[in-house]
């Protein structure tokens, strides 16, 4: 009885297994399971075919202005009238604004009046009127003398002809001794008036020398006053920290212009993945604030020769900032937006082509694809790729254009099994 309803267990299995099998394999069953001709495995295949490949690698980064400027004014000045607004397109050398500059054009004017005041002074003529009479002074005191040496000369004849006493020697020798005296403290008068006057020359010299450095200092300000109120560029005012009627702070911009018509993308490039880039390399540009059938290309322009250490949700992360410039945009692209690059690293056309899930690997990493003969047999072929992108492969060695080959290699799959292909590839 025991043994009975083993049997009938049995059955009940074999029927079910047998129900299963139809219910996969459907029409191919019966090739499947042609025992009489050998096993037949059902497989998919692919086409070996001539296309295009690529490889790339994304980044994250911003949107950022090539140009862009921030006016500063260094002096604190009252805004007398206030030229433009946020959002207002300007052009290089265009007026942002008008200043109250009243009281550095007095001190200007005035700084003037004190030079021509000091290059008048600078020849006094009281000091010239003291020279003068100092001079006046030696030529008198040189007339004394010689008349005094005159009579002295007389005298000494005089005495030695008895004529005159020795009292009235000494006299005329004393007008001299005198005469001599005045002379010397003469021209000791002369002397000092004239080093007097050479010493207040000097003095008013370098006293103009000042003014003219004051005035040119002033004016030089002033003129950069005139310039910091000039657009250095043409652009958007972006930022506006000054109102009409305030004093400017120059701890702070008074405007922020940005050049929002030429852009670049300031990105960052995981260091697993920087290897391959280089410039020149074309990028796609995507990202939430851009239309996603907007056509947006970039090119890579330049690679820092540094990585830097970014602090993100999952840690920090080591990376190489690489500009990426805007070659073509089907949209308006603004300043700020967050976007993904996609960098092409290799790119090649023509070339055969094959996908990554046709081989099978060996215990030495050598890679195997099964090749369908026109009679449907399968042909291990040793090959290799080149090239690989997510699921495509360059095929550099092994097969050849027009080939079938099996797509998933299973482990009971080897070279000489007979195949029956499911799909029309």
């Amino acid at each position: 009885m025991k043994k009975g309803i083993i049997i009938l267990i049995i059955v009940v299995f074999v029927i079910g297994g047998l129900a299963v099998a139809v219910a996969t394999f459907g029409e191919n069953f019966e090739s499947v399971f042609a025992f009489n001709q050998g096993i037949i495995y059902p497989v998919k295949a692919h086409k070996i075919e001539k296309g295009s490949i690529s490889t790339k690698v994304s980044a994250t980064g911003f949107i950022e202005e090539i140009e862009k400027s921030e006016v500063y004014i260094e002096t604190p000045l009252k805004v007398s009238k206030l030229l433009v607004d946020v959002n207002d397109k300007v052009t290089k050398g265009q007026k942002l604004m008008e200043l109250d500059m009243d009281e550095l054009i007095s001190q200007l004017e005035k700084l003037k009046i004190d030079r021509n005041v000091q290059k008048l002074s600078l020849d006094s003529p009281v000091t010239e009127a003291e020279i003068k009479k100092a001079e006046s002074a030696v030529n008198a005191a040189e007339n004394t003398l010689a008349d005094a040496e005159k009579k002295l000369a007389e005298n000494k004849l005089l005495y030695e002809a008895s004529a005159i006493t020795k009292s009235e020697l000494e006299a005329s020798e004393k007008a001299v001794d005198d005469a001599k005296r005045a002379l010397d403290n003469a021209k000791l008068t002369y002397e000092s008036a004239v080093s007097s006057k050479n010493m207040d020359r000097r003095v008013k010299e370098e006293s103009l020398k000042a003014i003219e450095l004051s005035i040119k200092e002033l004016e030089k300000k002033i003129e950069k006053l005139n310039n910091s109120v000039l657009s250095p560029i043409d652009g958007v005012i972006v930022e506006v920290n000054v109102q009409q009627g305030s004093f400017t702070n120059s701890a702070m911009p008074a405007f922020k212009i940005s050049n929002t018509d030429e852009l670049r993308i300031k990105a960052k490039v995981n260091e697993y993945n920087v290897r391959g880039v280089q410039i020149g390399q074309k990028v796609v540009i995507t990202g939430e604030g851009i239309d996603k059938d907007a056509n947006v290309l970039g090119k890579v322009e330049s690679i820092s020769p540094v990585a830097k250490t970014n602090i993100t949700s999952g840690g920090e992360e080591i990376a190489v900032e690489v500009l990426i410039s805007i070659e073509e945009s089907e949209v308006p692209l603004k300043p700020g937006l967050s976007v993904t690059c996609d960098i092409y690293t290799n790119e090649k056309d023509n070339i055969l082509l094959a996908p990554l899930n046709i081989y099978k690997e060996d215990k030495d990493g050598n890679m195997f694809a099964y090749v369908i003969s026109e009679d449907n047999i399968a042909v291990e072929k040793k090959i290799k790729f080149g090239l690989v992108s997510d699921v495509m492969g360059e095929v550099l060695e092994g097969l050849n254009e027009g080939d079938l080959v099996i797509l998933d290699p299973q482990p009971t799959h080897k070279d000489g099994i007979k195949v029956k292909i499911l799909n029309d590839n």
